[in-house]
């Protein structure tokens, strides 16, 4: 199918879609930057432990990468909610609702792809900056604890835990930039159902309904089979993908 106005293909507007929202928004990787170094510094602040005996004593900083990956989550998650806010750009008036959507998840991809070559970087670099504050430091056992040949399967997990953050952010924006005022509505009226689920659950077992977050993450990074967690990643994402897209297709986007 070809553009009317530029009698292009829709994917070489796909592509200069994307270079362009790429280059307006190139700030988004300087905002990785501060977060990323933020998230470093909090991490170097780590905990402190000591032990010894009456003639010699040692203190062991240990320093956790979790504030660096909650950072890193973070901005997936404000750069999924931005692309999915940009629908009065000049672009769309040139290409179909597929096109602009496909260009937002190419460049969500990009941007996950990016956050999870950080993830290859950080230990060393995390071992560094504690070094200049602490003598001895450890690095506390996480995700980041992996082998030489363990490399690229740190990379690849670090970069689906991201899309998933990026992809469900931006599925929240687009249901959002449809249904306006109704959704705010829905997520209040979601909120009230599970308060009287869970006073109805009290009055009739004695234990109230409570929604365990932990347990739900735990869904995804305690599963120990490699192509389970690999299957639960890829529908999530894909799940995002769709209720986007469904979300998305009869989307007035020029409206503001």
């Amino acid at each position: 199918m070809n553009s009317i106005i530029h009698h292009e293909t829709e994917m070489t507007i796909a592509r200069r879609q994307i270079t362009d929202k790429l280059y307006h928004q190139a700030n988004a990787f300087v905002y990785l930057v501060i977060l990323q170094m933020l998230g470093y510094l909090l991490a170097a602040n780590g905990m402190m432990s000591g032990s010894g005996s009456e003639h010699f004593s040692y203190t062991v900083h240990t320093i956790s990468s979790v504030p660096l990956f909650f950072f890193t989550i973070l901005w997936m998650i404000l750069q999924g909610l931005h692309l999915a806010g940009e629908k009065s750009r000049e672009y769309y008036l040139v290409s179909n609702h597929f096109v602009a959507y496909f260009s937002d998840i190419a460049v969500l991809e990009i941007y996950g792809v990016v956050a999870g070559v950080t993830l290859l970087l950080a230990e060393p670099f995390l071992q560094i900056l504690a070094s200049l504050f602490y003598d001895p430091v450890i690095l506390e056992p996480s995700f980041l604890q992996v082998g030489v040949g363990n490399q690229f399967i740190l990379f690849l997990t670090g970069t689906l835990y991201f899309l998933m953050f990026g992809a469900g952010a931006y599925t929240v924006g687009i249901l959002r930039a449809r249904f306006k005022f109704r959704f705010f509505m829905g997520v209040v009226l979601a909120v009230l159902l599970i308060i009287i689920a869970s006073m109805v659950r009290t009055r009739l077992v004695g234990a109230p309904y409570v929604i365990h977050l932990d347990q739900l993450a735990a869904f995804y990074y305690q599963e120990t089979r490699w192509a389970i967690w690999l299957m639960k990643m890829v529908v999530t994402i894909g799940l995002f993908y769709g209720i986007s897209y469904l979300g998305m297709r009869n989307l007035e986007v020029n409206e503001r």
